[in-house]
């Protein structure tokens, strides 16, 4: 197991419940001038470069969050990075605030593994809605769209994979202890192993491996 540094603060920890899911598909029509969007990042660009896209310098991304050794992260809650596939993700709940967490390694600078933490109601929805749009609905499992959070069940997955980038996505969304409601998304690539590894230390999925291989099975019975 690879070794782990730091501490994360609030996060979409894993409570009672279940899905998982998958697929890859359509894009989604932005209609946002900005230059900038998560979904568009991929994993050979060097961090200097994203930030810089953003608008952004290294030294407004200082973090507490956790991650591998030999790796660093570069954390924003600033509205110019907080964007996915056109869908607008800056907000806040109370005094917890949504963010972005993008992983790099110390080496090479190259990204390795973006998260998304989002905690106000309607960027969680207009989340899911992106997800949807560009990577269409999620296959696995079929109970994907059909979860309703209760006193029992107060957490729940998707999870699409890409086989031609080998890029996955995990969703969750989840009730807190003050049922409040929290979303997150990792994005990594899944032939990564250890990244693959913190994805799942990090309760997005119990495991991305058995995750990609069902959603990769159902999408090639599908065609």
């Amino acid at each position: 197991m690879a070794a782990i540094i730091g501490y994360s603060g609030t996060g979409c920890g894993r409570s009672n419940g279940s899905g998982k899911s998958g697929n890859a598909g359509a894009a989604t029509d932005s209609g946002s001038s900005s230059s900038f969007d998560l979904s568009a990042l991929t994993f050979k660009q060097q961090i200097q470069d994203v930030v810089k896209q953003a608008g952004l310098k290294m030294e407004d991304g200082n973090s507490s969050g956790w991650t591998l050794a030999g790796y660093k992260i570069f954390e924003s809650t600033d509205p110019k990075m907080l964007e996915f596939d056109g869908a607008k993700l800056a907000g806040k709940a109370g005094d917890s605030v949504n963010k972005v967490l993008i992983h790099y390694a110390l080496k090479d600078k190259t990204v390795k593994l973006i998260e998304i933490k989002v905690f106000s109601a309607a960027e969680i929805k207009a989340l899911r809605d992106a997800l949807d749009k560009k990577l269409g609905k999620a296959l696995y499992p079929n109970d994907a769209y059909t979860t309703v959070f209760s006193d029992q069940i107060r957490y729940f997955e998707r999870a699409w994979a890409d086989p031609k980038s080998t890029t996955g996505y995990f969703f969750t969304d989840a009730l807190n202890k003050q049922g409040k409601e929290e979303a997150g998304l990792a994005i990594v690539d899944y032939s990564d192993t250890m990244m693959s590894e913190l994805v799942s230390q990090k309760a997005y999925t119990s495991s991305v491996e058995l995750d990609v291989d069902a959603v990769l099975k159902l999408m090639k019975n599908k065609k």
